[in-house]
């Protein structure tokens, strides 16, 4: 378990490091809202997943690809259930994605979005590699996606497919 800490530790340190150099000279910064339904393992405790985002893209590829980082938090509402009989009520559990991510577009506005990092877990919820696609249209300040996101965690899968909105502040 220690070794998962340090790992998280770092690799957020990381990614501070690299924003924080980047920052002065960034191409962009959107904050984003997402609400999804959970799938996989997930669905089996959480009725809804909801979150904020926050992605700061510092490398322009070209004039369709940028790269960055990405960050946030996202919470799965946990469910009520039956059980055999018996009345179960299933806890939150949140993570602070930490990721690396790449955004593109094209001139018609179509818009992809790949992440790869890891999520760090909140109450008690072990973390793990975090993977996350998004595909929607982009209307020069506001990008509107469809999403899958997944965290791995000790051969757990807490993933989501949602709706999210991101709007950009710089």
């Amino acid at each position: 378990m220690k070794t998962k800490a340090n790992f998280s530790t770092l690799f957020f340190t990381l990614l501070l490091v690299i924003g924080i150099h980047f920052t002065s000279k960034a191409q962009e910064l959107r904050l984003g809202v997402h609400g999804a339904l959970p799938v996989g393992d997930a669905a089996d405790v959480s009725s809804f997943n909801a979150g904020v985002e926050a992605s700061l893209y510092f490398i322009k590829i070209n004039d369709n690809l940028d790269i960055g980082a990405s960050t946030g938090y996202t919470r799965f509402f946990g469910k009520d259930d039956t059980v055999n009989g018996i009345d179960v009520s299933y806890d939150d559990f949140a993570y602070i994605p930490i990721s690396a991510s790449a955004r593109g577009h094209y001139d018609n506005g179509f818009l992809y979005v790949a992440d790869v990092g890891y999520g760090v877990g909140l109450n008690d919820v072990d973390g793990g590699l975090l993977y996350q696609a998004k595909l929607g249209w982009t209307f020069s300040n506001i990008d509107t996606f469809l999403f899958y996101r997944g965290i791995t965690a000790d051969e757990i899968d807490n993933t989501s497919l949602g709706l999210g909105l991101t709007f950009k502040v710089l």
